[in-house]
């Protein structure tokens, strides 16, 4: 989502009428690209989310421990609940959701790098 958010602020800023008008596909079809990867990720995050305090459960007996991983996957997760909301419900499209997306992408690669680079907890594995 994040990759045709930028498509989406490059198609932005071009005038209808010149090469990338002419190349990239129109704001609106990658707009509805953007609302569907985010909506098809944000549903196979939430099942990955509750199979795994499934699954913490079994091994840790608890479901939720507030690690640090855990905690930023619900960073994640909310951050793309807000994104649906805010399109669904208000009606938001365009610039402010590309941005979003954008941001997005940052929020999540940190949950899964730099969290177990940065921070300690059960998941850490090892530490740079």
């Amino acid at each position: 989502s994040a990759m045709v958010a930028i498509v989406y602020l490059i198609r932005d800023r071009a005038s209808d009428t010149g090469v990338i008008a002419r190349v990239f596909p129109t704001r609106d079809l990658l707009d509805d690209v953007m609302y569907k990867s985010i909506a098809l990720g944000f549903a196979f995050f939430t099942i990955a989310t509750v199979l795994g305090a499934m699954w913490a459960a079994e091994a840790w007996g608890g479901y939720w421990s507030w690690d640090p991983k855990e905690t930023w996957a619900l960073i994640v997760w909310l951050n793309y609940a807000a994104w649906l909301h805010m399109r669904l419900t208000k009606g938001w499209r365009g610039k402010p959701l590309a941005w979003w997306a954008i941001i997005g992408l940052f929020v999540t690669t940190f949950a899964f790098l730099g969290v177990n680079m940065f921070l300690s907890g059960l998941h850490s594995y090892g530490e740079l």
